[in-house]
Formats: structure tokens, sequence, C-alpha cells
């Protein structure tokens, strides 16, 4: 996986959009702002050197590991904007910060596959239910949910996905609920 803010260390302009490898337009001014922030810490400020040394730990899991800093790295983008990110966005900037995390860990030397990209991804969205305060059955039945789902089956269906897909798909906001029905 290639980091998307590598190059980004230094704000952008107002006028400027993401870079064209991100695949997105931002609507979002608190988005935009929190992923340079992510940029500036992670390669100003030597924090991928030191997200490169927890890895040396073979004994850890690796995706809870990959989740937990990806998290800390997205609470903090999001704090620093004083948490003014778009509720629908706040994903997009984990999945950054989670890219970011697994770039760093390759770049260490950690054998990173799909599957565990994926065990991180659902560890960070247990983690952001329960700071969300979803009841202890709430995150049971997530956690069942989230079981079901085979990590290698889901990270060969993303694999086989063309590299431009996100170009494809509509560019119109789709529901996600009631709440944005107006229920």
């Amino acid at each position: 996986m290639a980091g998307l803010l590598k190059n980004q260390a230094e704000p952008m302009p107002e006028q400027q959009s993401m870079p064209a490898d991100s695949g997105a337009a931002l609507d979002d001014p608190a988005l935009e702002q929190a992923i340079n922030y992510m940029g500036k810490k992670l390669y100003s400020e030597d924090l991928a050197e030191e997200i490169a040394g927890m890895f040396s730990q073979p004994e850890v899991a690796q995706p809870k590991l990959l989740a937990m800093a990806a998290m800390k790295i997205a609470e903090s983008s999001d704090v620093e904007t004083d948490g003014d990110i778009k509720e629908e966005n706040l994903s997009i900037l984990g999945m950054m910060a989670l890219n970011e995390v697994v770039t760093i860990a390759e770049a260490a030397g950690v054998q990173i596959a799909g599957a565990d990209v994926s065990a991180a991804f659902k560890e960070m969205v247990i983690m952001f239910a329960q700071d969300q305060g979803l009841s202890p059955e709430e995150i049971g039945g997530l956690k069942e949910a989230m079981a079901q789902v085979d990590d290698a089956e889901l990270a060969a269906e993303a694999e086989a996905l063309p590299d431009d897909y996100d170009e494809m798909l509509p560019d119109e906001d789709v529901p996600v609920g009631d709440r944005e029905m107006g229920a």
C-alpha cells in the first residue's frame, strides 16, 4: 500500500484539492484539515518512526496494533478540527489513517496481508462504537456480525476491484439511514 500522505507534510492551500491518488474530492474542509494534520504529524514530526518501532515486537497481534495506532492518529486529527468533520466522513479519516499505519509497518519490514488490514478495520469499528457509548449488548452484536465477515475473502474482493473503482461511483450522496432521511 502506498502512503497517501507521505508527500502531504505541508498544509495545502485552500483552493488546492487532494492529490490524484486519493481519489476523492472533498466537500468537508474539516476533513481536509484533519488529513493535512495527520500528514504533518506522521511525516514532519517523526511519528512514523515511532509507529515503525512499535512493529518490532513480533509477539503483538498485528491487526489490533494496526487498529490502535490508526485510531489514535484519526482521533488526534479529528480533535485538531474541534470535531468539525462531517460524521459521514469519519470513516474516510479512519481508513486513511489505517492506510498510513499499514504503509509505515510495511516499510518497517512487517509482512501485512489484506486479511490483516480487514481485521484491523473491523477492530477500529469496534473501538469507535465503544467510544460512541454503545451498550455492551450492542457491541456484542456488532462483534458477532463482524465475526461473520471472512477477512481473507473480504481482502480478496477488495483486491479484485479496479484501481479506479472510486471514480466509477456516483457523486450524489447516498442516504445512510433514518437520520439522513429526516426521520
